[in-house]
């Protein structure tokens, strides 16, 4: 069987014993067809904001820093970023060896090293990251030569628009989403009994993603911060 939002779609309808969609009727829908869509899609809304760090939302990002620059801006579908993982790759032609970077308070940034903004050529590599309040970070530091620079973030979901959209959910979930598109339909409907009964299975399948992909622990990491780790700048 399929994965995809057609089928997804078709499957939320045969529960309410309608006219599933193909693939040629799929942007023409009506009635409870068009609202079995859109209750896909809500669901989908719904599992995402449930946590910030799904993994099947996780990201990675590499970008050439500018030279004299000290802000930038994280991608427009970042809704976290994770900022233990900023770190600038090797690059023997720059002279740069590679390493994490230590992140920085932005109040401290502000009492300590703000200056470095109106004062031109003293840049250098990067050492610190600092998260502005803005939600996009800066460089202490600001880089004098075009490193480049990688982390890692989890982004927003992405909202099924062609019917073979395929969604980032993994496809072992499927029931949870079409549990959670039923409740939606129902809701539309002004059900309000079989919307409770179908959001209470729905909510216990979004639960059990929960428990099954982010409680685990594979090992654990010790938090303490060596300066002396190699690799890694510290102020």
């Amino acid at each position: 069987m399929a994965y995809n939002y057609l089928d997804l779609t078709n499957e939320v309808i045969s529960r309410f014993n309608e006219v599933p969609l193909t693939s040629a009727t799929f942007s023409s829908s009506r009635g409870v067809q068009t609202q079995c869509k859109t209750a896909v899609n809500e669901t989908i809304r719904y599992i995402d904001s449930m946590e910030y760090n799904w993994p099947f939302n996780h990201a990675s990002r590499q970008e050439t820093l500018v030279a004299g620059t000290t802000r930038y801006t994280i991608p427009a579908n970042a809704k976290h970023v994770n900022y233990e993982t900023f770190r600038l790759a090797k690059d023997d032609s720059l002279n740069c060896p590679g390493g994490s970077l230590s992140i920085l308070d932005y109040n401290e940034y502000i009492d300590r090293f703000i200056d470095q903004e109106d004062e031109a050529g003293i840049g250098s590599i990067p050492r610190q990251i600092i998260r502005t309040p803005d939600n996009n970070f800066a460089l202490y530091p600001y880089p004098n030569q075009a490193y480049t620079l990688r982390y890692d973030y989890y982004t927003y979901t992405t909202e099924l628009d062609l019917y073979s959209d395929v969604p980032a959910i993994p496809a072992q979930y499927r029931n949870v989403i079409v549990d959670g598109a039923t409740a939606f339909v129902y809701q539309y409907r002004g059900e309000a009994q079989l919307y409770a009964i179908n959001f209470d299975r729905f909510q216990n399948g979004v639960k059990q993603m929960q428990s099954i992909i982010l409680n685990r622990y594979d090992y654990i990491r010790s938090t303490v911060i060596d300066n002396n780790r190699r690799g890694s700048y510290a102020y």
